[in-house]
């Protein structure tokens, strides 16, 4: 084997020195260069794991925080809604208090001026009759050409007033 070696021109002593050599340099380069590398292409492999888990986790909660966003929202869309329907209750409330308020005044006022125009009207007519009584005296006086004493005077007096108001 040694000749068919020799025969090729390779020499096994250096054939043997070669693969020491080169079982010496892929350990050294495993050590020194593969065992790093592989370390940082784990390492790199683990924090672009961790940028997209992080990534879907932070999109995941966009997606919560939108939802609540939305829900807040759309509570606080009823409730607006329902703070205008009361508000607009309470005005028509108040607007229908001020309006039966404001017409008890006007039929007070109405009642009060009723009230006046009959105590008016009274004063007015018991003016006639003290008028219309004094214009009977003087005309009964004239007729009679002499006053009659108190008490005959008030008589016809009366019966001159209830006659009038008989014909009224």
């Amino acid at each position: 084997m040694e000749k068919m070696l020799g025969a090729f021109g390779v020499d096994y002593k250096l054939l043997i020195a070669n693969f020491v050599n080169f079982g010496i340099l892929l350990f050294v380069l495993y050590k020194i260069g593969y065992k790093p590398m592989l370390k940082f292409i784990n390492d790199r492999t683990k924090t672009i794991e961790d940028g997209l888990k992080n990534a879907a986790l932070a999109k995941q909660n966009i997606a919560e925080a939108t939802q609540q966003q939305q829900a807040m929202l759309t509570t606080a869309r009823q409730e607006a809604q329902s703070i205008v329907v009361a508000a607009n209750d309470q005005a028509i409330k108040q607007s229908q208090l001020l309006i039966e308020k404001s017409k008890l005044e006007a039929k007070k006022v109405i009642d009060q001026a009723k009230l006046n125009i009959r105590q008016e009207h009274d004063q007015m007519m018991q003016q006639a009759k003290a008028e219309l009584t004094d214009l009977v005296l003087l005309a009964t006086e004239k007729v009679l050409q002499q006053k009659l004493d108190q008490s005959a005077d008030e008589a016809l007096l009366k019966k001159v007033v209830a006659q009038y108001e008989n014909h009224s």
